[in-house]
């Protein structure tokens, strides 16, 4: 049965584009998305008790009712939320539709009437997000996307007659209409170094660091950040996965029989599992959260001596977390994680000086069955646009009509 998986899930991904870049800095490859549940696979389920968890929270939120009929009043309320390290300076830009007549507004929001906009800006605060650590009790199962007809991304490296030692490969997911939330923040690409860990900006190389790390900011998610050298042995695959976890895909990425440079016998198997989200739908439920799986690893010992990280740290390196870690940069803490060991990392928000909210009235103009639509546009002064929009469906009100009987209503 195992064998008949593989062949289906190798049919599912043959006609795909795989295409590396033999020239490093032009290293975009392909992203093949491959659906687990038509093969037979069985999602897994991973839930628990999620009321302390905010994940994934949108930069922009509009609401107000969906449905008004001429004449009628509609409040909407527009709420900005900087969930990055730094104050942000930030203009709102939120035109009327011509439905609608405004009735009032907040102070902080100035009209012009010849455009129809409403408009604000100004700084807010950054908010308290970051990371808590669990371990799954049962773990992930650790998938070897080989057997799923998935190439080596090392292949291309190694035909052109070089190695696959301290590079990397980027993978467009906006390219597929996924997207990644880390931190607050919506990636649409991402960066995977052989060396163990998904990152953006400069790659990084095979001397693991203790994160966060101030003086190297930089998006890092460290699974078993470590000097690997891939050119003769081991394999390392991506793809995104859907059915792996219930209501949820994941950008997969993963090191099988991942050699270390100075010692080949000193070999891993381990895994990233990123939930992310479909462009054009609401974050689900457990989104931006990070799973780290591992397999095996040979000799920890070994490891230990030659030096590994395995932790997290944001764009702007201030914030993060390293669960385990021997290197030069600070003492020995915790040890290799144990076969079937998956460490999971749930974004959490504290405070609420991170959210500011705006609201204003307006009254019905339009005529039925005309839908209302505006956007909350916004700039933010690290160069992002973030939006929300709201459609407001303009209908007759029907009302049940009460009727008084005897000792009350009905």
């Amino acid at each position: 049965m195992k064998g008949f998986l593989w062949v289906l899930l190798a049919g599912l991904v043959v006609g795909m584009s795989w295409v590396v870049a033999l020239a490093r800095g032009a290293d975009e490859v392909a992203l093949p998305v491959v659906d687990l549940a038509s093969a037979g696979f069985q999602a897994v389920e991973v839930d628990e008790d999620r009321s302390h968890v905010v994940s994934a929270v949108p930069a922009v939120t509009k609401t107000a009712v969906l449905t008004a009929a001429p004449g009628a009043e509609v409040v909407y309320k527009v709420t900005l939320r900087n969930s990055g390290p730094l104050t942000e300076t930030v203009t709102l830009t939120d035109v009327l539709p011509p439905q609608v007549a405004l009735v009032g507004a907040d102070r902080a929001l100035t009209y012009n009437p010849a455009d129809r906009a409403l408009q604000w800006t100004g700084e807010i605060p950054p908010g308290r997000l970051d990371y808590s650590l669990t371990s799954l009790p049962d773990g992930l199962p650790y998938l070897d996307l080989a057997g799923y007809g998935l190439p080596n991304l090392c292949d291309p490296f190694t035909a052109a007659g070089g190695d696959c030692d301290d590079t990397a490969v980027t993978f467009n997911l906006g390219a597929e209409g996924y997207s990644a939330n880390l931190y607050g923040r919506r990636y649409e690409q991402l960066r995977v170094s052989a060396n163990g860990l998904l990152f953006l900006d400069e790659t990084p190389d095979g001397n693991p660091h203790w994160l966060p790390m101030p003086a190297a900011p930089g998006l890092r998610l460290a699974a078993l950040w470590q000097d690997l050298d891939l050119t003769g042995g081991g394999r390392w695959h991506a793809a995104i996965l859907s059915g792996y976890l219930a209501g949820r895909d994941v950008f997969y990425v993963q090191w099988h029989d991942a050699p270390h440079a100075a010692n080949p016998d000193l070999a891993s198997r381990f895994a990233i599992a990123l939930t992310v989200d479909q462009q054009g739908h609401e974050p689900t439920a457990g989104s931006g959260e990070i799973f780290y799986l591992y397999d095996h690893i040979a000799q920890p010992d070994a490891l230990i001596a030659a030096g590994y990280a395995i932790g997290l740290q944001d764009s702007a390196g201030q914030r993060g977390f390293t669960y385990a870690y021997a290197g030069p940069d600070a003492p020995p803490r915790g040890a290799p994680p144990a076969s079937g060991t998956t460490l999971r990392w749930a974004p959490h928000f504290y405070g609420t000086d991170y959210s500011l909210s705006f609201t204003y009235r307006v009254r019905v103009t339009g005529r039925i069955p005309e839908t209302a639509v505006n956007t909350a546009a916004t700039t933010w002064s690290d160069g992002r646009s973030e939006w929300a929009t709201h459609y407001l469906s303009i209908r007759h009100q029907t009302y049940l009509p009460l009727v008084a009987v005897a000792g009350g209503c009905q």
